[in-house]
């Protein structure tokens, strides 16, 4: 037997998670779903809940802010950044 589930969300997320999940393959029934499975499965929630970030988050956001206000360079794509790396390494092996 189903039965159905009700939660109060606002238009603007519902639409911006709708548009997220259509890009995997989902819509927002099925990701409700699968959240809940992996509840039952984990015997809680799936990921870490936390007021404040974490010690490593902190880092890592520090990390980024620095990266960002350093000016260097950076990409717009996983594959742009690849390319990067791989020049980078062309250059030190020629040296």
């Amino acid at each position: 037997m189903e039965t159905s589930i009700k939660a109060r969300v606002s238009e603007e997320l519902k639409r911006e998670a709708a548009e997220v999940l259509h890009d995997c393959g989902l819509n927002v029934s099925t990701a409700i779903r699968l959240f809940l499975e992996q509840v039952v499965k984990s015997g809680g929630l799936p990921f870490e809940v936390r007021r404040y970030p974490s010690e490593s988050m902190k880092t890592a956001l520090k990390e980024t802010a620095e990266i960002e206000a350093s000016g260097k360079e950076q990409h717009s794509s996983l594959e742009d950044m690849f390319k990067g790396m791989n020049h980078e390494i062309e250059g030190h092996q020629k040296s």
